[in-house]
């Protein structure tokens, strides 16, 4: 009898995109309606003080385009600010504002509250388990992926 495998990616991609509405949905709950979610990850490749947006998008393994257009967006909406580099008056940095700092730290807050609510759901034998496993799955994918290089 031939059994089908089982459909992986579908799981990790409704999951991820449960997740990215749910997050959403809890940020929205504290006033960040106007959250570009998908640009979310900027606010974690930040260093203390700024960074060059040239950096940033070397870091997010983005187009040095791409990242211009995430940061002018979240410049739009009060998260990010441009400033002059102290150590060179020709380039700028990218820095989180007040409000930057605030949905960051409302961003730990509500991964915090998903990460407890799965916990509850299964337990926190069972979530950690299923952390693994996805680390597992990320790592076989990255591993395909450097093959084909």
């Amino acid at each position: 009898m031939n059994k089908l495998l089982p459909n992986v990616a579908r799981g990790l991609l409704t999951a991820a995109r449960a997740h990215t509405t749910a997050v959403v949905a809890r940020l929205a709950q504290r006033g960040y309606v106007d959250f570009p979610f998908a640009s979310a990850n900027v606010l974690w490749l930040l260093d203390e003080g700024g960074t060059r947006s040239t950096t940033l998008a070397q870091r997010a393994g983005v187009t040095k385009q791409a990242m211009s257009q995430q940061l002018k967006q979240m410049e739009r909406e009060g998260y990010l600010e441009q400033v002059p580099d102290l150590t060179d008056t020709r380039a700028k940095v990218v820095r989180m504002t007040p409000r930057g700092e605030s949905v960051k730290a409302a961003c730990a807050e509500v991964r915090d509250e998903l990460n407890q609510t799965v916990a509850k759901l299964v337990g926190k034998s069972k979530a950690r388990e299923m952390e693994a496993h996805l680390d597992a799955a990320t790592q076989a994918f990255a591993d395909i992926a450097a093959e084909s290089l």
